[in-house]
């Protein structure tokens, strides 16, 4: 069958990406302090299955380890902020892409086991909806639409309220686009403090005309792909963990995996 085939192939083979993260993987995490790990090719090759299929850590195929171990070190891992920091270093050698910035948050169902934990579900960044609990993505891209900043909040938490998280520390002279769930007096005096120029369309009960070019604003299409590309992850599409941090280490590296595929695409 070829679903059985496809989850028992090895994540080394899955159309070259893997390979181009383990470069990008090697050549930053040389310049960190510490000890170099073990078998990393083998390593990174278990999380990437568990990425992709969402499977159980105790489904693990034998020939990547020990589920227990590779567990451990994956959470070591994402405490340590590996995971950001390589994706900060890549985003910054594509700062020629930094002219326009798209914010859009997007829900991800929490699936029960990920709602078990005894902590506050607010620590945890799961909402209460009607659907059950979830939790939401805020993420911000570049004109390439690739991650230049992703953070979790709770899924019942209104979107503008992450806005200024996720957004870069220096935004200056950048287009900043936006959909009308953003069009606040707030977001707009801050946007304009900092130098950036907004494009965010205004919504229809504003007493004041604000001007709005429709053409620069349809390039926002691209964090909406941007999420529809990081969702086909079994693991990113549905939050299995229980902790914020392992399941935004999951985001963070598909978001990494998305810029693997930077040269096939075109980048406007």
């Amino acid at each position: 069958m070829w679903h059985v085939r496809w989850l028992s192939r090895d994540a080394g083979t899955t159309a070259g990406v893997p390979k181009k993260i383990k470069t990008e993987f090697r050549t930053h995490i040389g310049t960190r302090s510490g000890r170099y790990p073990e078998n990393l090719d083998e390593k990174l090759n278990g999380i990437w299955w568990i990425l992709k299929t969402g499977s159980m850590w105790r489904a693990l195929p034998e020939r990547y380890g020990k589920w227990n171990s590779l567990w451990r070190c994956y959470r070591r891992w994402c405490e340590s902020g590996l995971w950001s920091w390589v994706l900060e270093r890549i985003e910054e050698s594509h700062q020629s892409y930094r002219l326009a910035l798209m914010v859009d948050a997007s829900h991800v169902k929490a699936h029960q086991d990920a709602t078990r934990s005894p902590l506050d579900p607010h620590a945890q960044k799961l909402g209460k909806t009607k659907g059950g609990r979830n939790t939401k993505l805020s993420a911000c891209v570049n004109l390439a639409g690739r991650a230049v900043k992703i953070v979790l909040v709770p899924g019942n938490e209104h979107d503008s309220k992450s806005f200024n998280e996720s957004l870069p520390h220096d935004i200056q002279h950048c287009f900043v686009l936006a959909d009308k769930g953003y069009d606040t007096d707030a977001i707009r005096s801050d946007l304009d403090e900092k130098g950036a120029f907004t494009v965010i369309p205004p919504k229809s009960n504003r007493k004041r005309a604000i001007p709005y070019d429709k053409d620069v604003g349809k390039l926002r299409r691209k964090v909406e792909n941007f999420f529809c590309r990081i969702k086909r992850y079994r693991r990113v599409n549905t939050r299995y963990d229980q902790l914020p941090i392992t399941y935004m280490g999951f985001v963070i590296l598909s978001a990494i995996a998305d810029y693997a595929t930077l040269g096939f695409v075109h980048a406007a």
